[in-house]
């Protein structure tokens, strides 16, 4: 059930590292659990259970999540969410929050590949979220086999694999039982108060009526390759147009050619990676601004978050001082980051701070960031011995495009 070629890729990614598994306890995960085992065997593997904490009975369930993981000599970790302004009830903010703890346990484990349960069944059900919500073809290939984290910047230098997107949910069922293995059902799968459950309830009405979901889920991947490839394209067009100068990107002018869902690609991962934005921008406004790049009248705008100025024969990507200092559709200003002397700290997702001595803080000032230790201020220019600053755009590109 495993893909063999996933798995390679993944193996070799992994390096010396653990493999971390992502175990809910669920049908999915356990019967990755029990096939990465039959495969590697435990030592190599960890798993990670992540207790979300928005219903009663989620933490007796991650507790058996990590049972699971023990009966087959598995090390396992079991994090709980803290929802301190109360349960983020929503299914984005949560799978936000989860990514966030798997990475930061990779982190710290030293692991650089997460396997992820996801199914053919999964990604039938992607598909047809993101038909119904209007998406573009490249939104319509669906879940990527490997992929980055989809969270930044915890899901800095770590990898998704997804070795089960050519099995069905019932299958690895299956496999379970004929193992006398246990699983979790989770109720929040048949809840119609989610998104999820309705499609996924619709599909299965579908399909009892004579209708093949996997007709869905094999044309992601028949629109897999050509992501991946306009994803490439636009890594290429950046590295012959695009520099990166610290906090600025620059772009010039007359090498921003090639054809129009190429540029808007690379545009689209500049100005995340300027904007230290955690979303790209809308289509239409990157299809108004790459139009406006060559003309003599363009003088600059702002977008995600970023600053946009004509500066002669280039063009010139910056953080908007405006939206760190608080963005008038009531968004708060960027708040100080304490910093611990030698850990390194991540201020606006674009820039890794590491402190020398403790006391010191990184924060908005005077119309940019600034270190600051009592009535001290200090430029990032000025900061010199006192802190290695390194600016992360460039590797935020790479995150957003794929690429290594």
């Amino acid at each position: 059930m495993l893909d063999r070629v996933t798995m390679g890729r993944a193996e070799t990614a992994a390096g010396d590292g653990p493999l971390l598994i992502a175990l809910s306890g669920g049908g999915d995960s356990t019967a990755l659990l029990h096939l990465l085992v039959e495969r590697f065997g435990p030592a190599r593997l960890r798993a990670v259970v992540i207790d979300h904490a928005l219903r009663a009975g989620s933490a007796k369930d991650a507790h058996s999540a990590q049972d699971f993981a023990g009966v087959l000599g598995v090390a396992a970790d079991l994090v709980t969410l803290a929802w301190p302004g109360g349960a983020k009830r929503a299914q984005q903010a949560a799978r936000a929050a989860r990514y966030r703890a798997l990475c930061e346990t990779a982190r710290r484990h030293g692991a650089r590949i997460i396997a992820v349960a996801h199914t053919a069944d999964d990604q039938a059900e992607t598909m047809l979220m993101r038909a119904a919500a209007g998406s573009s073809w490249r939104g319509l290939a669906g879940i990527a086999p490997m992929a980055h984290a989809p969270v930044w910047p915890e899901g800095r230098g770590i990898v998704l694999t997804r070795p089960l997107l050519g099995a069905r949910r019932e299958h690895l069922r299956a496999f379970l039982q004929a193992r006398g293995a246990a699983w979790i059902d989770d109720p929040a799968n048949t809840d119609t108060a989610f998104a999820r459950a309705r499609v996924r309830s619709r599909l299965s009405a579908l399909e009892q009526a004579g209708f093949d979901p996997m007709r869905l889920a094999a044309l992601a991947s028949s629109l897999r390759p050509r992501a991946e490839l306009l994803d490439r394209e636009a890594g290429a067009l950046i590295a012959r147009a695009a520099r990166f100068e610290g906090e600025r990107i620059v772009i010039v002018r007359a090498h921003w050619t090639g054809d129009a869902q190429t540029r808007r690609r690379a545009l689209s991962a500049l100005l995340a990676a300027a904007g230290g934005a955690a979303r790209e921008a809308g289509a239409a406004a990157l299809d108004r601004l790459d139009a406006r790049f060559n003309d003599d009248g363009f003088r600059g705008a702002s977008l995600g978050g970023a600053r946009i100025a004509r500066a002669g024969a280039e063009v010139v990507l910056s953080r908007d001082i405006g939206a760190l200092q608080g963005r008038a559709d009531g968004s708060p200003p960027l708040g100080p980051v304490p910093l611990i002397a030698g850990i390194e700290a991540i201020w606006d997702g674009r820039l890794a701070v590491v402190a020398a001595e403790p006391g010191w803080s990184i924060a908005v000032e005077q119309g940019g960031p600034r270190l600051a230790r009592g009535k001290l201020r200090l430029t990032l220019a000025e900061a010199g011995p006192l802190a290695v600053l390194t600016w992360l755009l460039e590797w935020r590109v790479k995150h957003l495009l794929g690429l290594d």
